[in-house]
């Protein structure tokens, strides 16, 4: 069961991250789908200067990632995945002002 802004580990790498590293991801559905097999997600990156300026990009703590490194959330790469990919304990939680603007930018990219 993962519920909306935790951030889970990846058990196996999915493509997003470098080769070797693990694959953060944070929970973007509702939580009233909670105990659904699949989960839709974000993955986040290693904060950096490329995402600087990214408009799509939400900057977020280590501490809310749950990793050794800032991250950046990369909304519109948005997927769902079986929950069976993930971890079974999340890594961290988004605060509610990342979350927000996290909203903020789905809103816009699914023009809604």
């Amino acid at each position: 069961m993962a519920k909306r802004a935790e951030v889970l580990v990846a058990r196996r790498r999915l493509g997003f991250g470098a080769a070797g590293t693990r694959e953060y991801f944070v929970v973007l559905q509702s939580d009233i789908l909670a105990s659904i097999e699949t989960v839709v997600v974000a993955p986040l990156d290693d904060d950096g200067p490329m995402y600087e300026d990214d408009p799509l990009a939400v900057h977020v703590s280590a501490k809310e990632a749950g990793t050794k490194r800032a991250q950046v959330v990369l909304v519109h790469l948005l997927t769902a995945a079986s929950l069976e990919k993930f971890e079974p304990s999340p890594a961290g939680h988004l605060f509610a002002r990342s979350i927000a603007q996290v909203e903020s930018i789905l809103r816009t990219v699914l023009h809604l």
